[in-house]
């Protein structure tokens, strides 16, 4: 029997892609897909589709900081400096997904993914052209099929948008009956651009949020030392810059290097669910059943 390689994840997805703009199938070229409705032609690039193209600067001194920092380093980032550095109680969010539904044969798909891809078969979207990323495109007019979409699932990316509800009523779109949606939303965490940050929400908002969806699970994946810890670095680096947006982002990369251990005080409080009113950022999988 011969073996047949494993599909690349571009042609894994391809017969599910659609215009974002009319949801209609596309044709595929050697160099773009083109709209069977609205003739819109989109271009691929080393088994990259891009939907959408974007001014990449920054207003935010923190944010500009962060992105170069994701350029440079990609994983490394993710893998040390929000594994290690950041002040947040490590979260294994790869572990908590496939509690529920398995990349390596559903089609999985990571929105907002950043220059981290944590798994070689998630499917990852992103506005920015990252090195991790398989399909260029703005969350709020996904670029897939109706109901073709196994799960999708998001980690600190609903709050940088300004209309979170749409983007949650194009991934039902996009879901197919039974599948899931997984999303690490903040509640009581600082403000942080990236490149904007506009909302929080309690686990009752959450809800409220995926309304019509039936709840799996939800839980906090911090505790009250990440929040303690994040208070006290914001608190610390917004007085001791002075107003001085640059300084604090330095200051503030300065003491998350030196408390981060602090961070790590949270092992014996993280899912306990008294503590889901307090939580820095709260983690709700939802299941779509119509």
């Amino acid at each position: 029997m011969l073996n047949k390689s494993k599909p690349s994840r571009f042609e894994r997805i391809k017969h599910l892609l659609a215009c974002p703009k009319c949801h209609t199938g596309l044709v595929f070229e050697d160099e773009c897909a083109v709209c069977v409705g609205c003739k819109l032609t989109y271009p691929i690039r080393n088994e990259k589709i891009y939907f959408t193209h974007i001014d990449e600067s920054m207003d935010d001194a923190f944010d500009r900081v962060k992105y170069r920092m994701k350029k440079v380093f990609g994983n490394l980032y993710y893998k040390i400096g929000v594994g290690i550095v950041a002040p947040t109680f490590p979260f294994n969010y790869l572990r908590e997904i496939k509690k529920h539904v398995h990349p390596e044969d559903k089609v999985v798909v990571d929105i907002g993914c950043g220059a981290y891809r944590m798994d070689s078969d998630l499917i990852c979207i992103d506005i920015f052209d990252y090195e991790s990323v398989d399909i260029v495109c703005d969350i709020m007019e996904l670029p897939f099929k109706d109901g073709t979409v196994d799960a999708f699932v998001s980690r600190s990316v609903l709050e940088h948008v300004r209309d979170p509800k749409s983007i949650i009523n194009e991934v039902k779109r996009c879901t197919r009956s039974g599948g899931i949606s997984a999303h690490l939303i903040p509640f009581m965490m600082p403000f942080h651009a990236s490149p904007y940050d506009f909302q929080r929400y309690t686990h009752k908002g959450a809800l409220e949020l995926f309304s019509g969806w039936e709840c799996v699970e939800q839980f906090a994946p911090f505790g009250p030392f990440t929040l303690l810890l994040q208070s006290f670095i914001e608190v610390v680096s917004s007085i001791l810059s002075f107003g001085n947006e640059q300084f604090k982002t330095y200051l503030y990369l300065g003491l998350c290097l030196i408390l981060f251990p602090v961070k790590f005080l949270d092992w014996p409080f993280v899912r306990r669910k008294c503590l889901i009113g307090i939580a820095p950022s709260i983690f709700t999988v939802v299941r779509k059943t119509i």
